[in-house]
């Protein structure tokens, strides 16, 4: 089996495959972190789920600045032939608007954290400075930013796991194994 590790123009490379998958496995962990959140009755349980959502959170930008830097020196294999030109705009804007909001995620939850006046850590490893000043007015705004950017994404996620899923069964394009490292044909 011969592995490209860079993009071809048939499929993504392993990298671009690791990084995709590992933002959609730190996403996936986040939404159930904010639930167990929301579940737990313990606030000491609450306290160590919240500061472990932020260190996920830190985790998924760092993966999603890594996934933008390796595409911007890796393009990404041309959309498939048969795609109108409307459709490859609606895919490009799909995929730079869940680029932008996954940036903006944990931006805005740390940006919440800060101005609720709590640091962050990365696993007990480092302490993360705030970046904006306390204010109950910035938490507010932010906790309600990084709600309606947690639907936001949720939305944007949908469209982008349909559309998949319809070039899979319906146009029957093969697009969805360029991004399976072991499903090639």
């Amino acid at each position: 089996m011969n592995i490209a590790f860079r993009n071809t123009g048939q499929a993504y490379g392993l990298v671009a495959q690791f990084l995709h998958w590992s933002v959609v496995a730190g996403i996936s962990l986040q939404f159930f972190w904010a639930w167990r959140i929301d579940e737990s009755e313990s606030i000491r349980q609450q306290f160590a789920l919240v500061n472990q959502h932020k260190s996920i959170g830190m985790t998924v930008l760092a993966l999603v600045a890594l996934r933008l830097a390796w595409r911007a020196f890796n393009r990404p294999p041309a959309y498939p032939g048969h795609m109108s030109r409307w459709q490859r705009r609606a895919a490009s804007a799909t995929h730079w608007l869940l680029y932008g909001v996954i940036v903006l995620m944990p931006l805005s939850g740390w940006a919440y954290s800060s101005a609720a006046g709590y640091g962050a850590e990365f696993f007990g490893l480092v302490e993360i400075p705030g970046f904006v000043p306390d204010s109950e007015a910035l938490e507010e705004l932010f906790e309600e930013l990084h709600e309606a950017l947690a639907e936001a994404l949720i939305v944007l996620v949908a469209v982008h796991v349909l559309a998949a899923l319809l070039h899979q069964f319906v146009f029957k394009d093969g697009l969805i194994r360029r991004m399976l490292p072991l499903w090639k044909k």
